[in-house]
């Protein structure tokens, strides 16, 4: 029975001194985790640095959402100054037909061509509402859309140079 009794009392202080040990350990790593230049250190630059990066990141996409919103308003102003510039035309050609400053096949002819402006007009608007939905550009859409425009604006020019013949003579 003594022999049993040593045998667990030695058991015990083993187990004791492997807590013991395992503590000590335990605390060794967490002492080297916190003093200068550990592992908590290098966690901690390593997330600034990926908040930093996070935060540039965020700011170039404000920078680039704001240059964004501003060509989509662009656009915007430019498309309701040609559907001003096509109503200004169309009353302009009305009175020259009720004037008889022009025959009704060339008011029909230059009427299809305003008419013609005024829907590819809606087409690009509801093409730039459409534009301010989508969360990136499409750089190639958006080149087609300014050629279009200019387009549309020659061809406005042009029908109003016609109609301006037209009311002068």
């Amino acid at each position: 029975m003594r022999l049993a009794s040593h045998s667990l009392r030695l058991l015990f202080a083993a187990l004791t001194l492997t807590g013991f040990a395992s503590g000590c350990e335990t605390y060794i790593d967490a002492k080297r985790n916190t003093a200068a230049g550990g592992q908590l250190e290098r966690d901690t630059a390593d997330a600034r640095r990926s908040l930093a990066e996070a935060k540039r990141e965020n700011v170039q996409l404000q920078d680039a959402k704001i240059q964004r919103d501003r060509e989509l308003e662009e656009n915007e102003r430019r498309i309701r100054a040609v559907e001003a510039d096509l109503r200004d035309q169309d009353a302009s050609l009305a009175k020259a037909l009720q004037a008889r400053q022009v025959s009704k096949g060339r008011y029909d002819q230059l009427k299809r061509d305003l008419d013609a402006i005024r829907k590819e007009t809606a087409v690009l608007g509801q093409q730039n509402d459409s534009d301010r939905l989508s969360t990136a550009p499409d750089k190639k859409a958006d080149a087609a859309k300014e050629l279009r425009l200019r387009e549309l604006e020659r061809k406005k020019k042009e029908l109003e140079a016609a109609v301006a013949a037209l009311v002068k003579r």
